[in-house]
């Protein structure tokens, strides 16, 4: 089909007040729409604008939920950090396809920074217990 200026347009059905909307069967005729449906679907999508703008996207919402809370504390624990350099020394070091040289000495850097963490956290250890 061709759009060209001379084309016939319904423009009553353009016309017609918003409470009716008219709706094109398959038979062909036009009956209007129920005001009650319209004003549901009115509703439904009000409320789905509305959530869209208070909770963003479903991607975001999924972004949020995924990304850790900034004031979690335990996230920072000296334990946990100590924790991931032991694992990462243990089961992710071993594992790379590199010289072994390299998993060496990144093994002896790892270890020193464990070694260096577990001492500060004898160091404040002991200077909470002077404070007491």
């Amino acid at each position: 089909m061709r759009v060209t200026a001379d084309r016939i347009h319904d423009d009553q059905r353009l016309r017609t007040s918003a409470g009716t909307v008219p709706h094109v069967g398959e038979a062909g005729g036009s009956k209007p729409v129920d005001p009650e449906r319209q004003a549901d679907f009115a509703r439904a999508v009000e409320g789905s604008q509305a959530r869209r703008q208070e909770g963003g996207t479903l991607r975001e919402q999924i972004e949020r939920m995924a990304q850790p809370a900034v004031g979690d504390p335990s996230l920072y624990a000296n334990e946990r950090s100590i924790g991931l350099l032991q694992h990462v020394v243990d089961a992710v070091l071993p594992e790379m396809d590199t010289q072994a040289e390299v998993v060496e000495m990144a093994a002896q850097l790892l270890n020193e920074e464990i070694a260096q963490r577990l001492e500060w956290a004898e160091r404040r250890a002991e200077a909470e217990e002077l404070e007491r």
